[in-house]
């Protein structure tokens, strides 16, 4: 897509509404409120100002400046000349591409810092006189890309505070574990991959836990990341339990045990009937297969995927092998 689509409609005309003479514009992405946020999320995670900058950059790089000023300044004019209802004057796009790149300087807070409301997290400013509508017409771009990554670091660390308070209560000297509590599944929840990116890099920050694959090639491009970016287990689905009959559970359960042998193997276990999987006595499979989990050599997780987590936990109680 040109990136020069990437604003608001009402921004191009803004090149011809400051005043005479304007050189430079100076704006900020600043946090406002926490109104809407989780209960204790007091302060904003910094976080996704050089992953979106590069995105941003890559975006003009590519499909801008690389290609013929016909080509992209005449769609601009024959698409806002429609949309205006007007003679639409590209000069100033024809203008930058001339330029070469986008004259512009980004600041931001070091990302992973924590940020009281109302603390702006990035300014912008333009470095070429010629040049000071681009500031604000690249604002919606970054207000767009800059949400979501924030938003969810922020979000994580709330839920991180929450964890780390409880384990501090209950185990602390496994307090590594919070680590891996906070699980993200953005693949299954997100619009698309760049926002599947974007919300998991932003977990990240606080946890190590992810099934969002697509964040390992999102750390490695934005971020430069080297080494495990994030990490998982071996675990089944519904599809997976159904394949082997309800009345053949136990048997599936002792094939996976067969098949993974050693470190954590997850098994979701309200397919058919979770009280028949851990319910005590004769009968229960974790009771009848107790010899064979116990000679593993790793945990064997019993997961529950859907009910009320109250309920689940609860009401079923915690059942001694």
């Amino acid at each position: 897509m040109n990136p020069l689509f990437l604003t608001d409609g009402y921004k191009t005309g803004h090149d011809r509404q400051y005043p005479p003479g304007t050189t430079r514009v100076y704006s900020n992405f600043t946090p406002r409120t926490n109104k809407y946020a989780p209960a204790g999320c007091d302060l904003l995670v910094s976080f996704g100002q050089q992953m979106i900058t590069r995105q941003i950059h890559d975006a003009f790089a590519n499909e801008f400046f690389s290609k013929p000023k016909d080509e992209v300044c005449g769609e601009m004019k024959r698409e806002l000349s429609m949309y205006l209802n007007t003679d639409y004057d590209v000069s100033h796009f024809e203008r930058l591409h001339d330029l070469g790149y986008l004259p512009i300087c980004i600041k931001s807070l070091e990302e992973g810092t924590l940020v009281p409301m109302k603390v702006p997290v990035l300014t912008i400013y333009n470095t070429h006189p010629d040049f000071f509508w681009v500031t604000n017409y690249l604002e919606t771009i970054i207000s767009n890309l800059l949400w979501k990554p924030m938003t969810s670091a922020t979000i994580a660390h709330t839920y991180r505070k929450l964890l780390t308070s409880w384990q501090e209560k209950t185990d602390a000297e496994k307090s590594w574990f919070v680590d891996w509590q906070g699980h993200d599944f953005s693949m299954r929840g997100m619009d698309s991959v760049d926002a599947v990116i974007s919300s998991g890099l932003g977990h990240l920050t606080s946890f190590s836990g992810s099934d969002s694959l697509p964040t390992i090639y999102g750390a490695r491009k934005y971020y430069n990341a080297e080494g495990p970016i994030c990490g998982s287990v071996n675990a089944t689905e519904h599809s997976v339990m159904c394949a082997g009959s309800k009345e053949s559970e136990i048997e599936t359960f002792k094939r996976l045990m067969v098949t993974y042998p050693d470190a954590i193997l997850s098994v979701v276990s309200d397919t058919w009937d979770l009280t028949g999987v851990v319910k005590p006595g004769e009968g229960g499979i974790c009771y009848d297969l107790k010899d064979m989990i116990m000679a593993r050599d790793g945990k064997l997780v019993i997961r529950p995927d859907s009910g009320d987590p109250v309920d689940i936990i609860c009401g079923h109680g915690r059942t001694e092998l």
